[in-house]
């Protein structure tokens, strides 16, 4: 079966749904959105399911209830876009031809570079917000013995929101201070730094220090032994060292879908794990007309995250439209924020642009990096209202 639509859109996550909603409130009445899924997660909610602090029912809708009324929604797999005659096609075989394409299929875990996830996922002492494991990371957090040892992992870019992968230590933490508890903890980090903005890597430091945190930077996970409770690192001088734990929590390296590299939509550059080659300003195709992409699997050019989410899909939008009447293109420079909680109910909402220059929509006279009571609170329970009854509306 072959249709034909004016904008399609592959992914049905925060940038997709967003999206259609923004075209359709645009007065575009033809939109498709290709999702497999039935259950639509507000995946920055996870990191306080795996905390305790809420519930994973919180921060799931199903799929066809946050899909925009007016669009349709393609419950399939991609495998294949031929940019030549501009067609999407599915795993059932259906093929769907666009006018634009916009691309939000976001990152997967790489099993080329870390083998063994699923297996070591499968084992009682590993857990993973990022794979749909916040439940268990809560369990292993409450169940962790007084004097053991927990291991967090931030793996190399493309990953979603370098801050995110940190919260899940802040938050064990912070309970583990609660009941008493003191177990040692080692995060190993596959980047030169933190999350890259220089005054917000040194406050994080000195918390982690606080902490006494045995933090290993340029070191990447090479190995998983789940039976042995123990992960491989190796560090960029080469050498190797072996890292027994009670408790994992795993941030695996991610690339792109592996259609997105085989259908020439990646760039030929390996170091930039098969994200879509676009524009980081206009985010269109560098080579394939009609082509757009933002979020997670994009060039983008900046720490990817909620918040920077939030502006890319509405310029993304507007150039689609611009495009066609043949108007200037607007940019995007970058913004992104970090929301880390340091304790159960302090958290540093870090904004900053590609340049790693702090860009606070805080009046100039307040610490932009000091922990508050009230980012808590909002990124907790005000971003997550403001997601299911505005963003995914088109609203914002």
């Amino acid at each position: 079966m072959t249709t034909d639509h004016d904008i399609v859109i592959i992914g049905g996550g925060n940038a997709g749904i967003s999206a259609a909603a923004r075209f359709l409130n645009k007065g575009v009445s033809d939109v498709v959105v290709i999702e497999p899924q039935e259950v639509h997660t507000y995946r920055p909610l996870l990191s306080y399911v795996g905390g305790g602090q809420a519930s994973l029912a919180s921060a799931q809708r199903s799929q066809r209830s946050v899909t925009p009324k007016g669009c349709t929604w393609i419950q399939e797999r991609v495998v294949s876009v031929d940019t030549a005659t501009r067609t999407v096609r599915t795993e059932s075989g259906t093929e769907v031809r666009y006018r634009d394409l916009v691309v939000g299929s976001g990152l997967v875990p790489d099993h080329d570079a870390l083998p063994g996830i699923d297996a070591a996922l499968a084992s009682s002492s590993v857990a993973s917000n990022y794979l749909d494991e916040a439940t268990r990371t809560w369990h292993l957090v409450q169940t962790m013995r007084p004097d053991g040892h927990a291991v967090f992992t931030v793996p190399r870019a493309p990953v979603s929101c370098t801050g995110t992968t940190i919260k899940p230590l802040f938050l064990a933490a912070a309970h583990w201070r609660k009941v008493g508890a003191a177990p040692s903890m080692t995060l190993v980090v596959d980047r030169p730094d933190l999350v890259g903005v220089p005054a917000l890597d040194a406050r994080l430091r000195k918390y982690l220090r606080e902490l006494d945190v045995r933090v290993l930077h340029r070191t990447a996970v090479t190995a998983l032994a789940p039976g042995e409770r123990s992960i491989t690192v190796t560090g960029a001088d080469g050498r190797t060292e072996r890292i027994g734990y009670d408790m994992l929590h795993l941030v695996p390296p991610y690339r792109g879908p592996r259609w997105v590299e085989e259908t020439g939509l990646a760039s030929a550059d390996p170091g930039t794990h098969a994200v879509v080659d676009v524009d980081p300003r206009t985010f269109r195709h560098r080579t394939h007309e009609g082509v757009w992409a933002v979020g997670d699997g994009a060039s983008i050019d900046t720490d990817p995250s909620g918040g920077g989410l939030r502006r890319q899909v509405s310029i993304l939008v507007d150039n689609v439209l611009a495009q066609r009447s043949n108007e200037a293109l607007g940019e995007y420079d970058g913004y992104t924020v970090a929301p880390i909680p340091v304790d159960a109910r302090r958290l540093i909402a870090a904004e900053f642009d590609r340049t790693g220059e702090i860009t606070s929509s805080l009046p100039s006279f307040l610490d932009p990096l000091k922990p508050r009571r009230l980012s808590w609170a909002g990124d907790r329970f005000g971003l997550p209202f403001t997601y299911w009854h505005l963003l995914l509306k088109g609203h914002l």
